[in-house]
């Protein structure tokens, strides 16, 4: 792969996840605002360079595995402040946060397969969610 031009290294679907948590970060954190804007805008460079260099066509599928990390980033960060506010809850917090971060691994893989980033390397282990209930994806 030819990275010319790249501010980052990582496969799209790493590009992806960042750029949702700096979406987060843009409106929940607005004193950073100015420096998610700025990362948010290398990340974008880098994610049209990849979909110009692999000749990405946008699809349903794309689309909702996108949607679905989002999502989950959004959960597992309202979720770590409840950690911080609840102690009581800890870890019943902790493992759903570390079964919402299975959910997010796999698809996080399931944009790998989309894209041709197959190497073992760039794929996520993590995708326990033993007894998670009501998370289901349909994808």
């Amino acid at each position: 792969m030819d990275h010319s031009g790249r501010q980052y290294v990582v496969p799209l679907s790493e590009l992806i996840d960042r750029l949702t948590v700096d979406q987060i970060k843009e409106v929940l954190l607005p004193d950073g605002k100015e420096s998610y804007a700025a990362e948010m805008r290398k990340i974008c460079n880098d994610i049209d360079l990849i979909i110009a260099e692999k000749n990405l066509k946008l699809n349903a599928h794309l689309l909702r595995t996108v949607i679905i990390i989002a999502q989950i980033n959004l959960h597992i960060w309202h979720n770590k402040d409840l950690m911080q506010n609840d102690e009581s809850k800890y870890n019943d917090l902790l493992k759903l946060a570390h079964q919402l971060n299975g959910i997010r691994n796999k698809m996080k893989n399931l944009l790998l397969e989309e894209t041709g980033d197959l190497e073992k390397a760039a794929q996520r282990s993590n995708f326990n969610t033993d007894g998670l209930k009501g998370w289901d994806v349909s994808i």
